[in-house]
């Protein structure tokens, strides 16, 4: 728990943190098949109900609280849309299904880029959950079968053994899907109790094996202890955010947890052994209150951050935590400890749990209505967000090409000059904030045409969208930056008659177009993007890939990733075009316009002319290459400025992906500034 909590302060030698989870599933998976083993050999059989009234007397108190308290907090510290967010994310929580709903938004590139729900260490209870709705009547029919005896039972060595087998052909398998899952689908692998599985069995199989382990002698239990010890610190130093998991990378902190318990079981514990270390006092208190405190510390941290809009430094994470450990005292000591050990009948428990359920669920209820007063609130003229001094109303259907920064739209200056008076965000913003994250495209693609971010494709099917009996053709190649642009192309497509063919591969930038960076399918995709452009041989190629705001050897990669992939269009296509990509924000648009005293200055960036010069440096290469370059900076910014509005529309739907609405509203500037670059080249 240590571990998990001080990762995820940002501790900055621990990375690797979220390992603790991984520790947490050998033990648990260890203690409660030791507790239906000794049940099984004390009854002769496994009660099913008492085994389920046991688990929610131990989980649901504390997670109820946790559930309801995070609702409450939620609606009165965060904006609406981070609320409903959190309400949406306890339901989940509460039927413990969190981890697929945190998996289904993993494996959505945009949703990857919202901030963290505060429910979202709810996954590994939804998973230990999961696999406990499996293992006791498993156990239960491979020791006694599958009919119902009402006499004691024994159990013979063979059936231990039975058992063992069931139990390694489990993580045998799950093992092996979450080494496949976690190369091909990374974000559905860390949530998915199918590749956790193993972990849990790793730790049943050591509670199976514990009369032989008791055996272990003491200079091996020491060796064992510490051994596993240093496993389980290596790699919460070494591991982090990039490191593939779970996968084989989980076996390091999972076998260090079993050694750790294999040294534990020994019957004699020489002075050396880890066990003198980890039943110390401050420990021991710790671990009594660890479940409580995994509940409480991570909506502590990241409604906090939500609240003040800005990362915390390390320190004030420190005293969030420590604030966390008190409220996990106090919930342990008023509320979890006295329902855990209260002497209720089973149906009473159902009752009182029921009545729990209840509770969450009328809360959730209560806060999306709540929730819903809000929007409606902050969406009326007479709303704080509204701004007194509105900007100025833009004919949107200029179609004049930006050729520099001092040259750039009409629009935008007046909303950097509304930025630099500090005017409020105006009215009326389309799209609406509150449907900001959800956007709808103005375009639909068949299935199949732009792979998962997340998943290992490393092709995709051809589409033709625009006009599909045209004879002339454009290509659109890229990642979710070229997608970005597709409402405009299209849109530009349908009025000039052009066959549009997107080539998109989502999640794979440019700086790992060419460099060992990045998915590992980024590289075979772009050679198979290369091969489709020449069997293709389109008129035109646009490439587009995220850029901007880019520094150090990132900007480098990028840069490098651009210029190749216009190198090896050029000769297969008639003209290559590469589409600028502005810098875009340093905070998130929504939670900047939904923000306390919201203005236009404050959801305006200003960027460094060293944050520029990536955009600067491939415009010159291309150019000097004969390649024609696509200036857009000036749609989005001017004079260093970028606004996250522009006139009455959300520029961004985060931080650096345009909403479809305004490049709908940057159509006829999108074509004009095509067909002059095309022009150009003629």
């Amino acid at each position: 728990m240590l571990l998990v909590a001080l990762g995820h302060a940002g501790v900055g030698f621990l990375h690797g943190g979220f390992i603790g989870v991984d520790v947490f599933f050998v033990l648990s998976g260890f203690l409660i098949t030791g507790i239906l083993l000794s049940e099984a050999r004390e009854n002769g059989s496994v009660s099913l109900i008492h085994f389920y009234v046991r688990r929610a007397r131990r989980i649901l108190p504390a997670a109820v609280l946790t559930l309801v308290a995070t609702d409450l907090a939620a609606y009165f510290l965060l904006n609406f849309v981070r609320a409903r967010e959190a309400v949406w994310d306890s339901l989940s929580a509460a039927t413990f299904a969190a981890n697929f709903r945190f998996a289904e938004q993993g494996t959505d590139y945009f949703a990857q880029a919202q901030p963290p729900s505060p429910l979202l260490h709810f996954w590994s209870l939804a998973v230990e959950e999961q696999f406990y709705l499996v293992w006791p009547a498993l156990l239960s029919i491979t020791l006694f079968g599958i009919g119902v005896a009402r006499r004691r039972r024994s159990i013979g060595k063979w059936q231990y053994r039975r058992l063992l087998v069931v139990v390694a052909l489990l993580a045998c398998v799950s093992l092996g899907w979450s080494i496949h899952l976690t190369a091909t689908l990374p974000p559905a692998a860390y949530f998915s109790p199918f590749t956790r599985t193993w972990e849990l069995a790793l730790g049943a199989a050591l509670a199976l094996s514990a009369p032989i382990l008791v055996r272990v002698p003491p200079r091996w239990s020491a060796f064992m202890g510490w051994s596993g010890l240093l496993a389980i610190a290596a790699a919460a130093v070494m591991f982090s955010s990039r490191t593939p998991f779970p996968g084989y990378a989980a076996l390091l902190p999972t076998v260090g947890t079993a050694l750790v318990i294999c040294a534990g079981l020994a019957d004699r514990q020489p002075r050396s052994a880890v066990g003198r270390v980890l039943e110390l006092a401050p420990m021991r208190f710790i671990g009594d209150r660890s479940y409580a405190f995994y509940l409480w510390h991570w909506p502590v941290l990241i409604i906090a951050g939500q609240y003040v809009g800005y990362e915390l430094p390390v320190g004030v994470k420190l005293l969030l935590l420590a604030g966390a450990i008190l409220l996990s005292i106090i919930s342990y000591a008023v509320f979890e400890n006295p329902i855990r050990r209260a002497r209720w009948s089973a149906p009473r428990t159902a009752v009182v749990f029921a009545a729990f359920m209840a509770v969450t669920l009328a809360t959730a209820a209560a806060s999306f209505a709540a929730i819903d007063k809000k929007e409606r609130l902050l969406s009326s003229p007479a709303s704080e967000l509204v701004g007194a001094t509105a900007l100025p109303t833009v004919n949107y259907t200029s179609a004049r090409v930006v050729e520099s920064d001092a040259d750039a739209l009409p629009e935008v200056v007046a909303a950097a000059a509304a930025a630099r008076r500090g005017d409020r965000i105006p009215s009326g913003l389309t799209p609406p904030i509150g449907e900001l994250q959800n956007e709808s495209l103005p375009y639909s693609l068949p299935g199949g045409c732009v792979p998962v971010a997340a998943s290992s494709a490393s092709s995709s099917k051809i589409c033709r969208l625009g006009r599909t009996t045209s004879s002339k053709s454009i290509v659109v190649i890229g990642d979710s930056h070229a997608q970005m642009w597709m409402p405009a192309i299209l849109r530009m497509a349908v009025r000039d008659g052009w066959l549009v063919i997107p080539l998109l591969r989502p999640g794979c930038t440019p700086d790992t177009w060419v460099d060992h960076r990045g998915l590992a399918a980024c590289r075979p995709w772009y050679r198979w993007a290369g091969r489709q452009v020449k069997l293709l041989h389109p008129e035109v190629t646009l490439v587009g890939g995220a850029v901007g705001g880019s520094r150090g050897a990132a900007a480098r990669a990028a840069e490098h990733g651009m210029v190749s992939m216009a190198r090896v269009l050029e000769p297969a296509s008639g003209e290559v075009v590469v589409m600028g990509d502005p810098e875009g924000l340093t905070r998130d648009p929504l939670d900047c316009l939904l923000s306390r005293h919201a203005s236009m200055a404050k959801c305006t960036t200003t960027w460094p002319p060293a944050a520029l010069q990536p955009y600067d440096d491939i415009a010159e290469q291309v150019r000097n290459l004969g390649i024609g370059f696509l200036d857009t900076r000036g749609w989005f910014c001017f004079e260093y400025q970028c606004p996250a509005v522009v006139g009455r529309t959300i520029v961004y739907k985060d931080n650096h992906h345009i909403t479809s609405t305004y490049a709908l509203r940057r159509a006829a500037t999108f074509r004009a500034g095509f067909r002059r670059t095309i022009r150009r080249r003629l």
